[in-house]
């Protein structure tokens, strides 16, 4: 597994606790024979590996396109070589917004920013061998640098909370991201899957009010638009698509376990410290 010290791949050992676990320290994925080194003799890659902040996508493009697109054809060349199937973990952001309902897995791809571009090239590099399987998900949060903690910590450190209200998707609990992994390495699933959290979809904003109502707090949230948010902003803001929430039919119908996201940010607060 690339990525390891992530907010995933963290969560992924529980679940899988026989693999092989690389952290970014561990592994380089644009390290071609480092690459094809570490994955020999491997059955399955689950490449978790990103440049996953997508402000500094759009502020560092080159280092987005050499990490999330380069970097996954190297992971995806070294596991062919190996006789592994991958497993790639890509985003909602893959999408344009523009839709008005939920997004399913044969919806084109448009993405609006530099995060999206980069991770839809490394999905074409995975597509281009049938057992491989992309693994879309969004708005994740769990141990690690969030959106949940963010706010949580500002809260409680009494900065103002003024969050973005017109962008709408699924949140998604890495613990409950990684049992869906798990079961999809397990099954052998192919092609496209959408995996998020269960339930009604919401807005950052409402996010953030149900983070601080798990963690005991009474801040006010001040609900604002993305243009008022990137205009005030100190640094450069990427563009986001208004409207990513992903179809979880396809899971359903597969029988991937899926969870409500609503109990697991509180399952979250409780774990920060």
């Amino acid at each position: 597994m690339t990525g390891a010290g992530g907010q995933v791949g963290r969560s992924l050992r529980q679940e899988l606790p026989a693999a092989r676990f690389l952290t970014r320290q561990d592994l380089d994925v644009t390290d071609g024979a480092a690459v094809r080194s570490l994955l020999k003799g491997t059955d399955v890659v689950v490449h978790l590996a990103a440049m996953t902040n997508v402000d500094r996508c759009e502020a560092e493009p080159d280092a987005a396109e050499r990490v999330n697109g380069w970097g996954t054809g190297v992971v995806v060349d070294a596991a062919a070589a190996s006789g592994a199937r991958v497993v790639y973990l890509s985003t909602d952001y893959v999408f344009d917004g523009r839709k008005r309902g939920e997004y399913i897995e044969d919806d084109a791809p448009a993405p609006v920013n530099v995060y999206g571009r980069s991770k839809l090239a490394g999905e074409e590099r995975v597509r281009a061998r049938e057992e491989n399987l992309i693994v879309r998900t969004s708005w994740v949060f769990g141990d690690g640098r969030n959106f949940v903690r963010t706010i949580v910590d500002a809260a409680r450190a009494g900065r103002p909370l003024r969050v973005v209200d017109d962008q709408r998707g699924r949140p998604t609990w890495a613990g409950d991201l990684a049992s869906a992994l798990a079961h999809a390495v397990g099954a052998g699933t192919r092609g496209i899957l959408h995996v998020a959290g269960d339930g009604e979809p919401c807005t950052w904003a409402e996010l953030a009010e149900l983070a601080l109502e798990a963690a005991s707090l009474t801040a006010p949230v001040e609900r604002i638009d993305t243009d008022t948010y990137r205009r005030e902003s100190d640094r450069v803001v990427a563009p986001r698509p208004a409207n990513s929430v992903l179809s979880l039919e396809r899971a359903r119908t597969l029988g991937v376990p899926l969870a409500d996201w609503r109990p697991s940010v509180g399952r979250c607060v409780e774990g920060l410290v």
